[in-house]
C-alpha cells in the first residue's frame, strides 16, 4: 500500500521504499531498519494477495479518504501505538483518531489490538 513492487526485482542489502506524500519518489532503507517492507518485496505474488485481502475494502473508498484512513494507520504505527501522540503528529482530537482506527478496522474486518491481525495489516501496508 505504501509502495509500488515490481515482480522479479532483485533488491541488495537496502530496499528502496517511496516517500511518503512524494509520489513515485523513493529513498534507499537499510534492510535492518525495515525488515516487514523487505519480507513483503521479497514474494511480490504474496504482497499482491496479502494487500487485496487485508486493504480490498479500502481501495474501494475515495483516494482522499483511503490516504486519511492509511495515514492515520501509519502515523499511529510510528507513535508505538499510542492514540494522543498520533492526534499530537496528525493534529486532530485524540478521538478522531480512535474513530479513523475503528473504521480502518471495520473496513478490513482486523482488529488493531490482536498481534496476528496487526501483523498482517502492517504487511499489507507494506505491500
Amino acid at each position: 500500500m505504501r509502495r509500488e513492487t515490481r515482480a522479479g526485482e532483485r533488491r541488495g542489502p537496502a530496499e528502496e521504499r517511496q516517500t511518503a506524500g512524494v509520489p513515485g519518489a523513493r529513498e534507499t532503507v537499510a534492510a535492518d531498519d525495515r525488515w516487514p517492507a523487505v519480507l513483503v518485496a521479497s514474494a511480490p505474488e504474496l504482497s499482491t494477495r496479502l494487500l487485496t485481502e487485508v486493504f480490498g475494502p479500502l481501495l474501494a473508498l475515495a483516494p482522499a479518504e483511503r490516504a486519511l484512513l492509511v495515514g492515520t494507520l501509519d502515523v499511529w504505527l510510528e507513535c508505538g501505538g499510542s492514540v494522543g501522540r498520533a492526534a499530537v503528529r496528525l493534529r486532530c482530537h485524540r478521538n478522531t483518531v480512535f474513530n479513523r482506527l475503528r473504521r480502518l478496522e471495520r473496513l478490513t474486518s482486523r482488529s488493531l489490538s490482536h498481534p496476528c491481525e496487526l501483523v498482517e495489516t502492517v504487511l499489507a501496508l507494506e505491500a
